[in-house]
């Protein structure tokens, strides 16, 4: 609902919206058929309509509950399901003093990006600069975003997943509505919003925030001699154009590559992309940028004054599995067709798809028994029908590659086409590659017995099991085949039969929701898992165990995977355990690498900072699919694959890792990585909502901290029921409560907001249901104390289109026109008991003839300390804006340095060896194309510097006259 001022009337309504949403006016044709003219604002002596004290000061108590206040913890943030600490609060901080509510939030996985962004979303709504929200993630995480915003901050979204979705909300909806233009919340997924009709629709109406997960996925791709855009990558454009605030999420800020990770930074500040120049320089671009902490960083304070990690530190251990001659030779026999395949294929323009395919039979070698004889069938049937088959482009490869979001269905289609389409033209390669394929089938037929991975992983749970038996394991794969072996083996042992689960991409809402109901309360005590399923999955508080069945030749996958229990609200040691045999040259290599990934964590590089330091996954896997078993340079290619890695983690945390790592600049940063309780519970509101409604209506259960409330008639209606039978307004009860076991009450509750509403219907616009005007009230104070009158008034300070500050303001004025006010207690006057009556008659005789002076004088007051307030905070905004303003013109000269050595090196002006300038150059990239770089930076700073501007202004508006209080002194009339 739109709030709009009366602009005119003549036979229509001329409406101003008061919101920055299109349209910005409209006319309204029929006249209202009667017009009733409420009472004035101001406030008038009037003995008749006096209130009683605790009617009145509630009402002032119900409307101040939902006021937008300038604290430490900013008040709506305070009011999620969460234990709310301190390190959750830096991201909200970081925005709240940024000219544009834009922020890449790079935590380390399992940190709590979602907690953080709820907090954000809540916060920036009370402060009208989120009334239109979307949020995009990839297609595995929309309910679990759903539901744990509507569980924890009470905020619901309307989930559009893909044309289906947008049927059925549309079906709800009047004819002619678009879901993307009226519904103000909405979750949709990062691959249905890609599409260039869906996003045209989507983006058609501007956004005040939108919140991107996954947000790597939107990073310029390629090497920095080939960098391009992808779809994702423009779609992030996109998404910073139409949005007036852009909070991008991601634990893999930086690749390895620095114009990938200068392109997620150009999202959310533009006119601060530059990596070049003085490095205390760039550490404050980066840093104004960007937000990240690692686990180890976040502590907590003991009582003891010591600190300890809040996250348990894991444990990370191989498990080698031993192979007898002929396993050996299988594996042995898969590498060496691989490597051959891969090589033969070198320089040709299909090299990139026949490695990946190679990748894939060599992968599949190294999981089951199971599903490399699957696979090699496949690539057979594909050799000998030399099908046409139309390859996969190559995005979609890369985007395999990359580890971006794909379901199980999905990633399986993609990797038969793969093999399918890396066919070679020639016969003769193709004769030799059925040749090799057909001698690797007769090694798997000869080979007897169980699998000896899947029985050395059914070995490692029986061991796990018997000496912790209420134990839960989590088994990851990264093949349903191989799933379904783990399984027929499980059946095959007596202890594990029917104590297995399979959680796998497909399905759906339901049953994902049984599966994880079971794995926590039932007998289970293994779930067997797949990457696409993990998406969203989290037990850290009922489980510490994960299994790799296989690992995984993307570092971030492995990362992702334990993030499913080493992340927030975990209280155990997680114990990560990964399978992989010794004599494998590629299970060796990944082992050490591994290894040496856990040991540099200690330099606070987290393990998804290494997807880059190999040059992303693809070359990784192009470097182990070359591994030739028994080939006389394979100790030398490992040593050498292991060397590049170290020499490039090195190099990572030398020039990289001070960026991602730059201290915060909050006034307590040291504050903002505690996990130390920020918010006590708070039992005022409580007491605002007893008062209100009545002893009898709010009732103590059997439960501390939980009551029954009965809501009167008047404050029923749309999210507000009649009874709410088990309640509570502590946070402490609500973290360990689920919202379906009790209602948590808060500012942002249904049942708040309508009784606040109403006291702004009574105080503010002067009418009640019963039209009677009650805005004054009388109580006794000490006999010392003159008689005077409290006026209230509700003031508030705004920025350019949202609240910079609401407060409740009391002035204390005599009727010889004297302000006796003292800021730090006339408030406290609203509360507590008012002991003793005082008469209608007396209060005329005290009051009436000074009352319109006495309003004058606190009119005047109240607005030299409102405007007081706002120069202070127009202050500091401006000492802050002059310091941006000074960055910005340092910014955009370094920027323009870095674009001319981009062209120099890009057109080919310099010899790379001598540095020497060329005569002609030779590279492909011309003057118009760095122009067009050189003018958009002039863009973005033009914009930079409107927004800065529009930080500036604190606009002030009168103070509006709530009520007031008549002060008689004990003993007087």
């Amino acid at each position: 609902m739109r709030r709009e001022k009366l602009s005119g009337t003549t036979h229509s309504l001329d409406l101003v919206a008061l919101d920055r949403a299109n349209p910005s006016s409209i006319s309204v044709l029929v006249p209202p058929d009667e017009v009733q003219i409420l009472p004035q604002e101001n406030l008038i002596f009037d003995p008749a309509e006096l209130d009683s004290f605790s009617s009145w000061s509630n009402a002032h108590a119900a409307l101040s509950t939902t006021l937008v206040e300038n604290t430490l913890v900013p008040g709506m943030a305070a009011y999620g399901r969460v234990q709310l600490e301190a390190y959750q609060l830096a991201p909200l901080l970081r925005i709240l003093n940024k000219p544009r509510p834009s922020l890449l939030v790079a935590d380390d996985v399992g940190l709590g990006k979602t907690i953080e962004s709820g907090i954000v979303i809540a916060e920036l709504m009370a402060r009208g600069r989120a009334d239109r929200t979307m949020i995009v993630v990839p297609p595995g995480l929309l309910h679990q975003w759903r539901d744990e915003l509507a569980e924890r901050f009470g905020l619901d979204f309307t989930v559009i997943e893909n044309v289906g979705g947008l049927e059925r909300v549309q079906s709800i909806l009047p004819a002619g509505v678009s879901p993307w233009d009226a519904l103000p919340r909405i979750l949709t997924s990062l691959d249905y919003l890609k599409k260039e009709t869906t996003l045209r629709r989507a983006l058609r109406k501007t956004w005040d925030l939108i919140i991107v997960d996954e947000a790597h996925a939107l990073a310029e791709s390629g090497s920095p001699q080939n960098p391009y855009a992808t779809q994702r990558t423009r779609l992030g454009h996109k998404l910073r154009e139409n949005g007036r605030g852009l909070l991008l999420l991601t634990a893999t800020p930086h690749n390895g590559y620095a114009h990938s990770f200068r392109s997620l930074l150009e999202l959310v500040e533009p006119s601060m992309a530059t990596l070049k120049g003085d490095l205390t320089e760039v550490a404050r671009r980066v840093d104004a940028a960007m937000i990240r902490r690692m686990k180890d960083q976040i502590i907590r304070l003991k009582e003891d004054g010591t600190t300890e990690r809040v996250f348990p530190k894991r444990t990370v251990e191989g498990l080698p599995v031993s192979l007898l001659p002929k396993e050996r030779r299988l594996l042995d026999e898969v590498g060496r067709y691989c490597s051959k395949v891969a090589r033969s294929a070198a320089g040709g323009d299909d090299e990139e798809l026949i490695s990946f395919a190679m990748q894939i039979i060599k992968k599949r070698a190294l999981s089951s028994r199971k599903g490399l004889a699957e696979t090699i069938d496949r690539r057979l049937k594909s050799l000998k029908a030399k099908a046409d088959e139309p390859a996969p482009t190559r995005a979609e490869i890369r985007e395999h590659q990359a580890d971006l979001p794909l379901d199980d269905a999905a990633a399986e289609r993609l990797r038969e086409r793969i093999l399918r389409a890396a066919v070679p033209k020639e016969e003769k390669a193709r004769k030799a590659e059925v040749r090799a394929l057909t001698e690797i089938q007769k090694l798997l037929g000869g080979l007897t017995g169980p699998d000896p991975k899947v029985r050395a992983l059914a070995g490692e749970i029986l061991r796990i099991l018997k000496e912790h038996p209420d134990e839960r394991i989590i088994v990851f794969t990264e093949y349903l085949d191989t799933i379904e072996a783990i399984r027929e083996e499980c059946d095959r042992t007596p202890e594990l039969a029917g104590r297995w689960l399979v959680f796998r991409g497909g399905l759906s809402l339901r049953e994902k929701s049984r599966i994880q109901e079971e794995f926590a309360g039932s007998k289970a005590r293994v779930l067997l898992a797949t990457d696409a399923a993990s998406e969203g999955l989290n037990f850290q508080h009922v489980c510490r165990r994960v299994i790799h069945f296989e690992l995984p030749w993307n570092p971030n996958r492995l990362e992702q995977r334990n993030g499913r229990v080493d992340r927030y609200g975990q209280t155990r040691e997680p114990r990560i355990r990964y399978m992989f045999f010794p004599d494998s040259p590629e299970d060796a290599i990944l082992h050490r690498l591994v290894g040496k990934i856990e040991t540099i964590q200690e330099a606070r590089v987290s393990t998804p900072d290494i997807l880059g330091v190999l040059g992303g996954a693809s070359d990784l896997g192009a470097g182990l699919v070359a591994l030739e078993p028994g080939s006389e340079s394979i100790e030398q290619d490992t040593l050498k694959l292991v060397r590049h890695f170290e020499d490039r983690t090195q190099e990572f945390i030398r020039d990289v890792q001070p960026l991602l790592t730059g201290g915060a600049k909050e006034a307590d940063p040291d504050l903002l990585r505690q996990a130390r309780p920020l918010v006590p519970d708070d039992d005022r509101l409580a007491q605002v909502v007893t008062e209100l409604f009545g002893a009898q209506a709010v009732r103590e259960t059997s439960t501390r901290g939980v009551v029954r409330i009965e809501v009167p008639a008047r404050y029923r209606g749309p999210g507000v029921s009649a009874v709410y039978a088990k309640a509570t307004f502590l946070r402490s009860v609500a973290a360990r409560t689920s919202s379906e076991e009790v209602e948590y009450i808060t500012p942002l509750h249904p049942l708040i907001r309508a009784f606040a509403d109403d006291a702004r219907r009574r105080l503010l616009q002067a009418y009640t249901v019963d039209g009677r005007v009650r805005r004054l009230a009388a109580r006794r104070v000490p006999a010392d104390q003159p008689p005077s009158a409290l006026f209230t008034y509700l003031t508030g300070i705004q920025g350019t289109g949202w609240v910079l500050e609401e407060r409740l303001l009391a002035i204390r004025v005599t009727p010889s026109l004297e302000d006796v006010s003292d800021p730090g207690k006339d408030l406290t006057f609203l509360s507590g008991e008012a002991p003793g009556e005082v008469r209608g008659d007396s209060l005329e005789r005290a009051f009436k003839n000074a009352f319109p002076a006495m309003a004058a004088k606190a009119a005047e007051i109240a607005a030299r300390r409102l405007n007081d307030r706002a120069d202070e905070l127009g202050r500091e905004r401006n000492a802050v804006a002059r310091r941006l303003e000074i960055d910005l013109d340092r910014d955009v000269q370094a920027r323009l340095v870095e674009i001319d050595e981009e062209e120099t090196r890009g057109r080919g002006l310099v010899e790379p060896e001598t540095q020497q300038l060329r005569l002609f150059a030779e590279g492909s990239m011309g003057k118009r194309f760095y122009a067009a770089r050189r003018e958009r930076v002039g863009q973005y700073a033009d914009e930079r510097r409107r927004d800065i501007a529009d930080f500036r202004q604190v606009k002030v508006e009168a103070p509006r006259p709530l009520g007031a209080l008549f002060l008689v002194p004990e003993g007087g009339e």
